[in-house]
Parts: C-alpha cells; structure tokens; sequence
C-alpha cells in the first residue's frame, strides 16, 4: 500500500509550488506552536489583550448595584493610622447598616485582637511588665473593642476577608484546621464519571482567617487575587479548594450570594476542568480552573497618583461623621477597602499599575450583576486553529499566484479584519478572542514567502535572459521575464510561424574570401535582419552559416504571428536592397537573400542533451 502511495504523493508534491509547500509548513509550524503555548508570544498576547481591555473599558460605565467605602488618606488624617480601633470600625459598619445596605464586605483580614482594646492593654501590661492593672469605669460588654465589632456583624449581612494560601497540593482532611462560620457553601455538580472538584480548582494549604471571635460573627471570604506571570490581575478565582471536597467562594461571589439570597453556589465541572459556577438564574463563565475574566470598567483620573474606575466611592471618615446620603447606600453591596497608597492595598490591571484591589472585588460583582462577564470558550482554542490553517493555506495561494502588491494589500486586509474581529466579539458578545497567534501567522508566512517567490522570480529570469536573450527584442525579453507561465521549457503545442532564410551562392563567395572577412561580411548582414526580425516580435532561434532561422508565436503567444512574420521578410528584403550597395562596396559580392515562411502546429521547448540545450521548434511545418 505505502509503496503504491508514495509515487503518487511524490508526484504531487512536484506539482506544487515550492512556495506553496513553504507556506504550508509555516502554517503547521504556527498552529504547533499555538497549541503548545510559546510563553513569548503569550506575553505578545497578554499585552494585546490589555490593549483591547483598555479600549473597551472607555465604554463601559459601572451600574449602580455597589458602593465602595474607601479608607482614603484623609480617613487615615482625621482618625489616625490603620488598623483604627474597632469600635471606629463598628461605628461604620452600624452607619451603612442603618443606611440600609444589603451586603457589608471587608477586603480585610482581622486577623489579629484589637490590641487598644482596655482589656488586650491589660492583659499585654501583666504579660510584658508583670504588672496588674485595673481599668475601672468601662462595662465589660466593651472592654473588648472586638466585641463592639462583633455585635455590629452579626446585625445584617456581613463578610469578612481571609487569605488562601496555594498550595500545589490537596491537602488531607486530617490537615484542615477548623475555620469557624467560614462555609462550603459550594455545591458541586460533575458532569460524567471524574474525581473531586478540587481535583481542578485552585487548592490552599492554610488560611490567614479572622479572630474567631469575628470569625463568628459574620460570613468568611477569600479575597486575595492570583495575578498572570506577569504580575497583571487579568482573571481571578470567584472558587478555592481548602481540603478535599471543600470548595470556598470569593469575597466577590459571597456578597452576591448574600445579595440575591441565594442559599447555595454550584460549580459544574467535568473531565476538562470548570465549566460554569452558577448561583440562582445567574450563570458565571469561568475557565477550567474557576477564575473569571474580569471585564474592567472605565476609570477616572481624580488628579492623585492613584487612578481608579467609575464606582461610586465614599469617604470612610464621611461615613464616621454622618455626611453620606443615606439614598447613596439602600439595598447595595459596599465594599469596605483602601485606596490609600501607604496601606499598599493596590493591584496592576490592564487599566493601569495602582488598581486599588478593592474595586477588582466591586468590577467583578459589577459584572455578575450586569450579565456581561468576560468568557472564554474553550471552543476559541478550535476556531483559533482552524483561522491560522485557513489563513495560512489561503495567504500561501495568493502570495504564490498573485502580485506582490496585491499580496501585500491582502495580508494588511487579513490582519485589519483579525483585529476587528476581537473588538467586535470582545465588546458586542463579551467573547474573548485575541488574534495574536493568527496576526503573528500572517507576519511570518507574508514576508518569507514573499523573500522566497523574489527569490525564485529572479532566478527565472536570469535563466530567461541568459535563454532569449539575444534571441528577441527587450520588449518580448520583458514580456518573457514577467510572465514566465505563459511558455513551457518542457515542451507544448503551439500554432506558430517560422521563417528560413539564407545567402544565394554563399558557397562561392565564402571559398573566394578570406575568413576574417567573412565573418565580417556575415555580421554585418546578420545584424540589421536580426533587428528586423526581433522588431516584428520574432525568436531568433538560431544562425547556421549564412542561415536564419527564427519563428512567431513561440516562446510566446502572438495572434497575428503571419502577418508579423511576413512584414519582417519583406521589410528585410527592402532592407536589403539599400544593404547590398554598401558591401559590394567593402566585400566586392551582392549579397542575395532567399526566404521561406510556413505556419502551422509545432512542438516548441528545449530540446537537446542533459547538458546542452536549446530552446527550438520542431514538427512538420517546420
């Protein structure tokens, strides 16, 4: 069977161009190096994809679902450094409670005891100093300023924030140290026979969590973001794996959990990875490790160092003094973060390097509640092949068939419509598609095979030169030299029309001079015929003694080649009659020319040995 085979393929692949097959082996070379995820052009695509993120964001204002109370630096001025005193914290969490808000959440970890709490003073006072001191005229109830801050979480809907640690592991149920109110509220769904959810998602091997006291007191959520290797926050996880089978949502997903009152989240996974996180009717696209493409709303510049988006932001001291518009806050998530450098709370995006990470949690809760998440199917993967394959095949056609301009033009076309493409999907169907790998395809097969057709076009026409010529006029040579398919060196039918001539009595005259001179009498005579044959479009194909042989019609296509051919034997015989005075002259002979023209069906191409050759005609009409 192969031996069967492979003639018939290794006939075929002489037919090809060798252009053609170049351009085939880049593509392949581009699409196996697609799938294999070269980390430098990956870097190529992060970067475009921060440039579309940038572009549509401009669009893209936030809604009016959250509010983000920011502990500025005028905040950090009026009531002192962080971390302030909880019951300062208290008295804000009360405030927004009473304002009505729906969700209070903490990108915040409390993770140590309020240590300016009377009875933490005490306690370190006997530890360090060894000495026993009384407080007096403080209640019990808040001598513990935790306590305050307790009672204040417990009132309505509150989260708090903790800190997963990756690890590359699950580890054992034995190892998972008891969390307090910090629940699996995760319920997960698998889709065929597979192993455990945390099998995919990202796993932890410790918590930072709050004080247990706290820890009880309100909803625990992880917060902290898993940026790309470049640093840049382009996705984060909305689950976390703490143990096997347990699945932990983000600060993010629990305030919209607590929002819609959705009692559970479910996390649909199968053999691939995650393929969606759901809560109620909402339904999240997530990649196959649970992390969501975060759509970025446009920003403001409020002419400070840090720059942040559009959502409606408050004071924290506002909150404290009872400035804030109670309208500001009813029935809304507020985010409870920092933008104050100093606090180093910041994060980069594609926006910008000083994203305050309090508002990645309200873009992506934005976006749930919004419905125009970012996604990205894992079908891109597919459709991003298969538009280098036919890119590539279609490009490597053209390049092979076409002009260089029109070439050139094409490949501009393909990457103009590549990059529309991705805005169109990205803003209008909230699809990622970054056209990097297409882009870069392009970049590549365009110019080597373009260097590579050059290359083989110069290398044809030196050979059709160093053929034709002396045989034909530079018009004919560049007719030839531009259009190297329209004969065949290999031989073709052609109609054609050839014409001999030769000297009368040459023999007489040639035994009656001196060769020198012979020779001189026969270019002279050879010239301005050869000019007129080559004027009407004629081949010379050859010179044998005083013999011209030429024909029309060949190497190239000529309609009117009898008529050429004869205008060119009668304008030589008038040629000839002024000629004929002068080397009588010189040479003391008349020079007599006999023509004869036929027309009809001839093999023309090159004839002759392996190693010597002649582009000729041959057949019965010759």
């Amino acid at each position: 069977m192969v031996k069967e085979v492979a003639p018939v393929l290794f006939n075929v692949m002489k037919k090809i161009s060798p252009v053609v097959i170049v351009g085939l082996l880049l593509t392949a070379l581009c699409v196996v190096m697609f799938i294999s995820g070269a980390k430098f052009i990956q870097a190529v695509s992060s970067y475009a994809y921060d440039a579309f993120v940038r572009q549509m964001s401009v669009k893209k204002s936030p809604g009016n679902s959250l509010v983000i109370v920011d502990l500025d630096d005028e905040s950090l001025s009026k009531y002192g450094q962080w971390p302030w005193p909880r019951y300062l914290v208290a008295n804000m969490t009360e405030n927004l409670f009473e304002a009505g808000a729906s969700v209070v959440a903490f990108d915040i970890v409390f993770s140590e005891e309020d240590r300016t709490s009377p009875s933490v003073i005490k306690k370190d006072i006997k530890r360090f100093l060894d000495i026993d001191m009384d407080i007096t005229g403080i209640p019990d109830d808040i001598a513990n300023f935790d306590n305050i801050f307790a009672k204040s979480l417990k009132r309505r809907n509150a989260i708090l924030g903790c800190v997963m640690h990756s690890s590359d592991k699950v580890i054992d149920s034995s190892e998972v140290v008891s969390i307090g109110r910090f629940k699996s509220r995760v319920l997960a769904k698998a889709s065929g026979t597979t192993n455990a959810v945390t099998k995919y998602i990202l796993a932890s091997e410790s918590i930072v969590m709050p004080i247990a006291l706290l820890g009880n007191a309100a909803q625990v959520a992880f917060f902290n973001s898993v940026p790309d290797d470049d640093g840049i926050v382009r996705k984060t996880p909305l689950v976390w794996g703490y143990g096997p089978d347990r699945v932990y949502p983000s600060l993010a997903l629990e305030a919209v959990r607590l929002h819609t009152k959705a009692q559970k989240i479910i996390v649909e996974y199968d053999t691939e990875g995650i393929m969606n996180v759901k809560l109620r009717d909402l339904e999240i696209p997530v990649d196959n490790i649970g992390r969501i493409t975060i759509n970025f709303r446009k920003l403001r510049d409020e002419n400070r160092d840090l720059i942040s988006s559009s959502f409606k932001t408050v004071s924290a001291c506002d909150i404290l003094e009872g400035k804030a518009k109670p309208e500001d806050f009813k029935d809304k998530i507020v985010f409870v973060g920092t933008s104050a450098a100093g606090l180093r709370d910041l994060r980069a995006t594609p926006l910008t390097q000083y994203f305050p990470g309090v508002e990645v949690h309200a873009t992506i809760v934005d976006n749930i509640l919004s419905g125009d998440m970012l996604s990205e199917p894992y079908v891109m993967i597919l459709i991003q092949c298969l538009t280098i394959i036919i890119m590539g095949v279609f490009l490597s056609l053209f390049i092979d068939r076409g002009k260089a301009w029109l070439s050139f033009l094409l490949s501009v076309a393909m990457i103009l419509f590549m990059v529309k493409a991705s805005q169109i999907m990205m803003s209008k169907f909230n699809i990622v598609f970054v056209p990097v790998w297409t882009v870069l395809s392009i970049l590549v097969i365009y110019p080597v095979l373009t260097m590579m057709k050059y290359w083989q076009e110069e290398i044809q026409k030196k050979r059709v030169r160093s053929m034709f010529g002396t045989m034909v006029s530079d018009q004919v040579l560049r007719y030839l030299e531009d259009n190297p398919d329209s004969f065949s060196l290999s031989g073709q039918k052609a109609e054609a029309t050839i014409m001999f001539s030769d000297v009368a009595g040459f023999t007489a005259i040639s035994e009656n001079m001196e060769p020198e001179r012979l020779s001189n009498l026969l270019n002279e005579y050879f010239s301005p015929m050869t000019k007129i044959i080559m004027d009407r479009g004629g081949y010379v194909d050859k010179y044998e003694g005083d013999l011209i042989m030429a024909e029309w019609g060949v190497p190239y296509p000529m309609q009117d080649h009898a008529v050429q051919a004869c205008l060119a034997a009668i304008e030589q015989q008038e040629a000839l009659k002024e000629l004929r005075e002068v080397l009588y002259k010189k040479y003391g002979c008349k020079i007599h020319a006999r023509m004869g023209v036929n027309s009809g069906v001839v093999t023309a191409g090159n004839m002759g040995s392996d190693k010597k050759f002649q582009y000729t005609v041959m057949g019965d009409a010759v």
